[in-house]
């Protein structure tokens, strides 16, 4: 592999006055981003599921996550500092800015400014990090091995979870909104078993890529270990996603034109959103889902897309703002004297809704360029007629999971969740490729 200074094999520069001296050891970088994909992975350990007032509306945030996601912020501001901001340049793209202007004029204009400001800076430093461990980490290799530690920290503690404190890792009836099929499922040190599922998915990537790039036998431990525990979760769109990720990328690996890759990639994605929002908005595809489908946990999710519609469409040019909808009081008790579990739903199951809620119809056609649009072009040009190397493959499996994730989870524009940050991470790794992927031959 060509000697690089950075995951996304940015070329080393010659020595210049002062540069080496701004050069960051090799042990603070590693440190870094090992603390930073534990925090993207999960950041809160051991909730209470019993606890009642997580009921509540929650418009105040968690003081912890801010406090976190602030220091580590700071931390990856200064090490990008040092290492040098122009390395972050070619992310600034038509579309990802046109986004990000959207998100901040949405925010100023949302029914709660203070909190959707709040919750955008949160996001904000999120894709910093995910933008941020990129450029850091100083090989491909040294990238694989940091992510192989904070995987095992996190696999680690949820299997030591089970075992040691079972009321924290396992769900039980106590549960508030206990769903009958949950008692006995694992969630480890997440706070529910779906974001667990989702987790173990990542870490089967990650685990991959570790095999791949840095050590096969840590690499092929960690995947063992994040399928043990996906199963034991009983996560179902997660166990359900797997095969599809990992055979879809797979046929991506053999097939190198760009308009058969393109195919592959993009029907998928098209398919899950119209089993999801076609199941409400087209009366054929709902019978045809309904024949097909018998999970209660499905169907059930239709109620939601279809108050999430509903209110759309009341805003739907600019939207409610980022983090101003779900869980607020607005939604949980205004205009019903019944609390129903759509009403403290925290997310819409559906993350194309979801940003059509944060900023309306236009907001959601940047996103479909800039994050769905975008990569695909960024794939080609980094790979297009040529086999996908480790990194690369890494990037386009964790995009393609983000993106198939969208129809049934809220994955784009939450930075508390690992799904979202590892998407960005993967957007981000493709478009810096196609920077500095010639440069480094």
């Amino acid at each position: 592999m060509a000697s690089a200074d950075a995951a996304i094999e940015i070329p080393a520069e010659k020595a210049r006055h002062g540069v080496a001296g701004r050069d960051l050891p090799d042990v603070l970088r590693v440190l870094l981003n090992g603390a930073v994909f534990v925090l993207l992975w999960n950041h809160v350990w051991f909730e209470d599921l019993s606890d009642r007032s997580s009921l509540a509306a929650s418009e105040g945030g968690s003081l912890l996550t801010q406090v976190l996601f602030a220091i580590a912020g700071l931390g990856m501001a200064a090490a990008i500092h040092r290492i040098g901001f122009r390395h972050l340049r070619p992310l600034a793209t038509r579309s990802l800015t046109l986004c990000a202007l959207w998100l901040g004029i949405t925010a100023l204009l949302s029914i709660e400014p203070s909190l959707s400001l709040r919750r955008l800076a949160l996001f904000a430093i999120a894709a910093m990090l995910s933008a941020g461990v990129l450029i850091v980490a100083r090989s491909p290799r040294q990238l694989a091995l940091t992510m192989a530690g904070a995987a095992l920290v996190i696999l680690v503690s949820s299997y030591l979870a089970v075992a040691l404190v079972p009321n924290l890792a396992i769900h039980s009836a106590f549960d508030v909104n206990s769903d009958p099929s949950h008692p006995g499922l694992w969630r480890g040190i997440f706070p529910h078993k779906n974001e667990a599922g989702a987790a173990m998915v990542i870490l089967v990537i990650v685990g991959l890529y570790v095999a791949a790039a840095a050590s096969r036998v840590l690499g092929w431990g960690i995947v063992l270990l994040a399928l043990g525990f996906l199963v034991a979760s009983g996560s179902k769109t997660a166990i359900l996603l797997l095969p599809v990720i990992l055979a879809v990328t797979g046929l991506c690996r053999i097939l190198a034109g760009g308009g058969l890759r393109a195919l592959l990639l993009l029907g998928p994605i098209v398919g899950f959103s119209l089993v999801s929002i076609g199941s409400v908005l087209v009366p054929a595809i709902q019978d045809a889902v309904g024949a097909l489908l018998t999970d209660a946990t499905f169907t059930g999710r239709s109620e939601i897309w279809q108050f999430a519609i509903d209110n759309i469409l009341i805003r739907p040019w600019r939207g409610w703002g980022i983090g101003a909808f779900w869980m607020t009081e607005r939604t949980m008790y205004a205009g019903s004297e019944e609390l129903t579990w759509v009403n403290t739903a925290d997310h819409a199951h559906n993350a194309y809704l979801d940003t059509a809620l944060i900023g309306g119809f236009p907001f959601l056609v940047l996103t479909v360029a800039a994050f769905v649009i975008g990569p695909v072009r960024d794939l080609q040009r980094v790979a297009g007629g040529t086999r996908l190397d480790a990194e690369t493959l890494l990037f386009l499996r964790l995009w393609f999971l983000g993106l198939v994730s969208a129809s049934f989870e809220t994955v784009l524009y939450n930075g508390n969740n690992a799904t979202c940050c590892m998407f960005m991470m993967a957007v981000f790794g493709l478009r810096l490729r196609t920077r500095y992927a010639i440069a480094a031959g």
